[in-house]
């Protein structure tokens, strides 16, 4: 599927990596930022090079280059010694269904060693993924446009919310550890430093919060954690006033409960993935939840 600001997995299997020799596979640099971009481009993602080095400082990637042309793709990014995600596995469309797909994902799973690994598959990817032990756990629904205040301003704001300040980061850590059940202190201390942060405050404790930054063609709202529904509605719907007449996105969990009013309140589905699993999936402590996703590949 190739759908504006899509993102997911392609890679492609068949013939082996042989084939397209001679091929070498390298640790990517920020000096890959420029040239992952086109290649992303030609997948229809439309990826900003500020999107792919952000990534990157986050992570590890590895990239495929064949008579001087990067060809493919893949990331991976640590959280703790016992999990990790990956994602921006990309193979270009020239080079796909020669094994390319299945080299890439082999090197990640050696270097992420013994830790359970989440990634979120497009249609094409499923059948390798299957293959090197993953299994299917869920959905993620992709929402997007370009945003109108109408149905945002009929809605009544939630007295709340408020900016995040610098002394919040300690709560966000805890909630984002309780809804997501991993430590994820280097990417929730980047989000909040690189975009807009809310959270829903009463009695003195934070309840939820929401990062709002730029991405793609416009903003992506996500993670969004809260400890109800209302809350993380509330949440999304206080970026979507702030951010009208942009574009802006949401990558909701399909047992979220939030893509049919997503949908709703002006940001239309294009698009879904398979939430995949290889190892023992974490369980979150709390009866609050993650409603919306940093990204289909950081989780």
């Amino acid at each position: 599927m190739k759908r504006a600001d899509f993102q997911g997995n392609i890679v492609g299997e068949g013939d082996d990596i042989a084939a397209i020799r001679p091929i070498s596979l390298r640790a990517m640099s920020d000096a890959d930022a420029d040239r992952a971009t086109a290649l992303s481009a030609e997948m229809g993602w439309p990826y900003r090079s500020e999107d792919w080095r952000f990534a990157l400082d986050l992570g590890h990637g590895i990239v495929a280059e064949c008579a001087g042309r990067l060809v493919a793709s893949a990331l991976w990014w640590p959280y703790g010694d016992a999990f990790a995600t990956c994602g921006m596995i990309i193979v270009s469309s020239s080079m796909q269904r020669r094994g390319l797909g299945r080299a890439l994902t082999t090197n990640l799973l050696r270097d992420m060693g013994e830790r359970t690994i989440l990634l979120n598959s497009t249609r094409e990817g499923l059948r390798l993924y299957e293959a090197l032990g993953f299994e299917s756990v869920g959905t993620v629904h992709q929402h997007q446009a370009t945003t109108s205040a109408d149905t945002a301003v009929s809605m009544s704001e939630v007295g709340d919310i408020r900016p995040a300040a610098p002394f919040d980061l300690r709560a966000i850590l805890e909630l984002d550890r309780c809804t997501s059940a991993v430590v994820r202190r280097s990417l929730l201390t980047e989000l909040t430093r690189v975009g807009a942060t809310a959270v829903i405050e009463r009695n003195g404790n934070i309840q939820g919060f929401a990062v709002c930054r730029r991405f793609g063609l416009g903003y992506t709202i996500g993670p969004v954690a809260a400890k109800s529904v209302d809350d993380a509605k509330a949440l999304i719907l206080h970026f979507m006033r702030r951010k009208a007449g942009e574009f802006l996105r949401v990558d909701t969990p399909g047992d979220s409960g939030l893509s049919s009013w997503l949908a709703a309140v002006g940001l239309a589905e294009v698009g879904s993935v398979t939430t995949m699993i290889r190892g023992h999936r974490p369980d979150p402590s709390t009866a609050a939840r993650m409603f919306a996703l940093a990204s289909q590949s950081l989780g």
